[in-house]
């Protein structure tokens, strides 16, 4: 047994739990920075007096960015490491949120968002690996539960700082509470984020096995005289032509899609939902609310997703919560000018479209080699984004057309149903051997 299937199948020792925990915090600030956004929408629609269709360009100019740094961001973490990437986009996130506060205009705003859409983007889709990496087999489906709560848990944060906030010092108010936590983070990970393993191992960097050796100690292991051998499957990778060819490209273009459909309805959702309440009840302060509600069944859905996770596979849980989002979405939607009962069911869709994302975030990894993993799971994401780009654009045209709010949740239940279809088919052509067997084990 090396070195590698060791940890993942012994107690998680401290070090393992610190790396776990920083990965969180850094997913908390990253909900807070994209949800502030979407609070800051109705005050900055007023102030700027923007259309339907601008402000939805506005919300998705963050997307295009996170788009961007899954893309070509996260596959650097196969070359430079997971804890120098994770750094790097700390620094594009802190840089793009200060510029935020600064904007003089539409088209400024939207440049600054991208910038820190790109930390953000680089930096989840990284992370997914590195936490992934990190967990142990036994620990891991009910860990990413906790990971991705973190997401939620930042966007209600958000919620809760712009509540008192934009009222009184206006939008830009949240984006100077979101610099500042993001500048934080930077200082905590920069003294407590550990290399990757697998990184270490795979990629042999310059003075990897010092490096690898510290690490070990850390986790009170004794160290390395040399490095383990790689695997033939390891030594072979040539980055994203490796995931489109062969039988690994059709599953890869399926992932892709199913990820994508999934996120683009959960962005619409979080992006928009605050608005929509808002403007149907006249209320700005109720969107808000709706945001919080929403962000906070979030939160809860993805400690139902960590706590099932112990008993059940991820890949099932993903496929039930898929399955349930898109009769929630329609629900909601019929529910939709009813306040009292859209709060209800606010909360309900919250809890079912974070245990999609955990579930996602459980279960892809597995797929990939370690050499490829950055890579692949940075394209999963980044995929997703572009297709999620689409969705704030496409509701402003919509809206802009004469469709009702309900309307349009209604119509976001059928990507959740091709998204599950998919992913029932990505698993269907997974070969017997898994690129990594000990990771696919909560799969």
């Amino acid at each position: 047994m090396d070195i590698l299937n060791e940890v993942r199948t012994s107690p998680m020792s401290r070090l393992q739990i610190r790396a776990v925990a920083v990965a969180i915090a850094l997913m908390l600030i990253d909900g807070m920075d994209v949800a502030v956004a979407a609070y800051a929408a109705p005050a900055l629609s007023k102030s700027w007096s923007l259309d339907p269709v601008t402000l939805g360009f506005v919300l998705s100019s963050g997307l295009v960015g996170m788009a961007a740094g899954s893309l070509f961001l996260t596959p650097f973490s196969d070359k430079i490491g997971r804890r120098r990437m994770t750094l790097i986009a700390l620094v594009l996130v802190s840089a793009g949120m200060i510029l935020s506060v600064f904007a003089a205009d539409v088209m400024q705003l939207m440049t600054f968002r991208v910038l820190a859409g790109l930390g953000i983007g680089g930096m989840i889709a990284n992370l997914n690996v590195y936490v992934s990496e990190y967990s142990s087999d036994k620990r891991r489906g009910s860990i990413f539960g906790l990971y991705t709560a973190g997401f939620a848990i930042g966007a209600t944060l958000g919620g809760f700082i712009a509540g008192p906030l934009i009222p009184q010092f206006g939008w830009r108010s949240v984006f100077v509470v979101g610099a500042a936590a993001s500048v934080v983070m930077l200082a905590v990970a920069w003294r407590f984020l550990p290399e990757s393993l697998d990184y270490l191992i795979t990629k042999r960097p310059q003075n990897a096995l010092s490096r690898l050796n510290r690490v070990l100690v850390q986790m009170t292991r004794p160290a390395l005289d040399e490095l383990p051998e790689l695997p033939q499957n390891q030594q072979t990778q040539k980055g994203i032509k490796s995931l489109l060819t062969g039988r690994m490209a059709a599953q890869t273009l399926l992932l892709w899609l199913g990820y994508g459909l999934m996120i683009a309805a959960y962005y619409f959702a979080s992006t928009w939902t605050p608005k929509l309440i808002a403007t149907s009840s006249g209320d700005d302060s109720l969107g808000v609310t709706m945001g919080l509600v929403v962000n906070f069944g979030g939160i809860i859905g993805c400690f139902i997703f960590s706590i099932l996770a112990v008993f059940l596979r991820s890949r099932h849980l993903l496929l039930g919560s898929l399955a349930a989002s898109a009769l929630v979405y329609v629900i909601f939607g019929m529910a939709f000018n009813q306040t009292s009962l859209a709060m209800i069911i606010g909360a309900v869709l919250g809890v079912v479209t974070s245990a999609n994302v955990a579930g996602f975030y459980a279960t892809t990894p597995s797929l990939f080699p370690a050499a490829l993993r950055g890579t692949g799971v940075g394209w999963m994401v980044g995929i997703g984004r572009l297709v999620s780009i689409i969705s704030p654009i496409l509701v402003g045209y919509l809206l802009a057309g004469g469709w009702r709010a309900e309307n349009i949740f209604m119509l976001f239940g059928l990507p959740l149903i091709v998204s599950a279809l998919a992913m029932v088919a990505v698993w269907s052509l997974s070969t017997t051997k898994t690129p990594d067997p000990d990771l696919a084990k909560v799969a």
